[in-house]
């Protein structure tokens, strides 16, 4: 197990944490080609276009009155898994980030020399021995990590030395957060659900990545477009996209259609058949369609959820109501005339809107051939016995 495994093995959460809003608070400053990692190299960790590495080691104290001392457990843990990890990263400008909510100790000492702009770097190793030198106890943890960092070669140590900074705010993460978005113009009024919003997506994709045992990497592109961050931002900013580029998509045309049961429920009641393939192809076309959507980063998953769900609610009004006074346990003339009058007006004349923006006529089709297709509606009165 190298120092990497070790460091995120030791992460056993993977619920909401600081750790996770100083991913995000960095995932959104991501530039183009850019890319951050959680518990790869680091807690946290950035790495830029041409491929430089910023490891950063996150550390929260519920005492907002807490310091970073020049004997924190914490530091000094810190630095001797950086000069382990420096050794299995090729950057020779790889940048070393304590990231805490902790003031630094105002007192002389270590925090002060590795704090400082310009390090001197000889005052640091006389620091490091003299603290050796005054820690009594060798058994404990704390006398190991100082005396790894002390008995580093010069020309590791000065790297790690040169490498460190430290990044401490006054502001509250989740505040530092907002602060961001108002810098992509989300209105005041509107910051509160654009964080809401987005630090969902962004928690529930990383509990998805680590519930199946991968690491998180997430470049600029997957933030920004798969996870559907730039959509939030535009639906906040009432930059709404409309969904007319619908009749500019190329049509899709399904295979396997024998065995789709969307296919099935519309010969069932006798639809004619080149109405059938019409619809059907329609389903193809919406369903990729909406996956573009979903892949640009134009549709949010909650969005999709919403259509779909808009869709249910309609379709389950018209067949409680059309059925209310009738049972029909088996398929003939009478229930095929009221299953084909559920189905056609349904795709005639239901209108779904998504922020103000109306689905066209036959994306509204095939969403419907959808639901039809998993199955979650059906048009005959007892379909879920015959489909499900």
């Amino acid at each position: 197990m190298d120092i990497f495994d070790k460091t995120s093995a030791e992460k056993k959460s993977i619920g909401f944490s600081y750790q996770d809003y100083v991913a995000l608070k960095h995932a959104l400053e991501l530039k183009p080609g850019e890319s951050i990692g959680i518990e790869v190299f680091d807690d946290v960790h950035l790495e830029s276009i041409s491929g430089k590495k910023t490891l950063i080691q996150v550390k929260h104290s519920i005492n907002n009155s807490s310091n970073v001392t020049n004997k924190d457990i914490d530091l000094w843990k810190t630095l001797y898994n950086w000069s382990e990890a420096i050794k299995l990263v090729d950057d020779k400008d790889v940048k070393l980030v304590f990231y805490t909510n902790k003031k630094l100790t105002l007192e002389n000492g270590i925090v002060q020399l590795l704090s400082a702009t310009i390090k001197n770097k000889k005052d640091i190793k006389a620091e490091i021995k003299s603290i050796l030198k005054e820690h009594k106890n060798h058994e404990d943890e704390i006398y190991k990590f100082i005396s790894t960092i002390h008995n580093l070669p010069a020309k590791m140590a000065n790297r790690l030395f040169e490498s460190i900074s430290f990044s401490h705010s006054e502001i509250e993460i989740i505040n530092q957060i907002k602060l961001i978005l108002k810098t992509f113009s989300v209105p005041d009024n509107k910051i509160n659900d654009a964080f809401h919003n987005i630090s969902g997506a962004f928690f529930e994709h990383k509990y998805k990545v680590v519930k199946n045992s991968k690491k998180i990497t997430i470049t600029y592109e997957e933030f920004r477009n798969n996870l559907g961050i730039d959509r939030i931002i535009q639906i906040t900013r009432n930059c709404i996209n409309s969904f007319d580029q619908y009749y500019q998509f190329e049509s899709a045309y399904p295979e396997n259609i024998d065995s789709k049961i969307s296919y099935k429920q519309l010969q069932d009641i006798k639809i004619n058949p080149n109405a059938v393939m019409k619809y059907i192809n329609e389903m193809a076309k919406t369903e990729a369609f909406i996956q573009k959507l979903l892949s640009d980063g134009e549709l949010t998953k909650k969005e999709e959820d919403l259509i779909y769900n808009k869709l249910f609610d309609e379709w389950e009004s018209q067949h409680t109501i059309k059925y209310i006074t009738e049972s029909y346990s088996e398929i003939n003339p009478v229930h095929i005339s009221s299953a084909v009058s559920i189905c056609l007006e349904l795709i005639s004349k239901c209108e779904i809107t998504v922020e103000n923006n109306k689905l066209p006529r036959s994306m509204t089709t095939g969403a419907f051939l959808i639901l039809s297709d998993e199955p979650r509606i059906g048009w005959l009165q007892h379909w879920e016995s015959i489909y499900k």
